[in-house]
């Protein structure tokens, strides 16, 4: 997992390419003017899915892990609280290759409050838990980048 602000951390810091240039990305473009659903940058290797939902309480929030992509999440707008712990820690249900998601459930051993310019990033070994509510449930515009691992 790697966190952070994305326009005081330095590029040359992050170690992975595809995440280096998510977080370029997310410095150089106005995340509020898109629109929900899928914006290709680099076809499979680098998209950003843009959602807006409510963020839950605690409890009705799962792990997830990604074997295919890494998740670097941006909030753009409202703000929420993601969950971390390494899948070897979390008891994981069957992987589903197509859709590149396996559900986990468990504690997490980190907690990051995401507000508009953090970014997080989480790899395949990093099971995390996004959307829980920071207080009481409230709004919340993402855009998630998948970049290929």
């Amino acid at each position: 997992m790697i966190f952070g602000s994305i326009d005081a951390i330095d590029l040359n810091e992050i170690g992975h390419e595809g995440v280096r240039r998510a977080v370029e990305y997310a410095r150089t473009h106005d995340l509020t003017a898109l629109e929900p659903g899928r914006h290709a940058i680099d076809g499979d290797a680098l998209f950003a899915n843009v959602s807006e939902y409510t963020t839950k309480p605690f409890g009705e929030c799962t792990f997830e892990a990604h074997r295919r992509y890494i998740d670097v999440q941006v909030v753009v707008s409202g703000a929420e609280r993601i969950d971390v712990q390494p899948i070897e820690k979390l008891a994981a249900e069957p992987f589903d290759e197509a859709a590149d998601n396996m559900f986990l459930s468990g504690h997490a051993n980190a907690s990051v409050v995401m507000v508009p310019g953090m970014f997080v990033a989480c790899f395949p070994g990093d099971g995390h838990k996004p959307g829980i509510a920071v207080g009481e449930p409230a709004p919340v515009k993402k855009a998630v980048f998948k970049v290929l691992a």
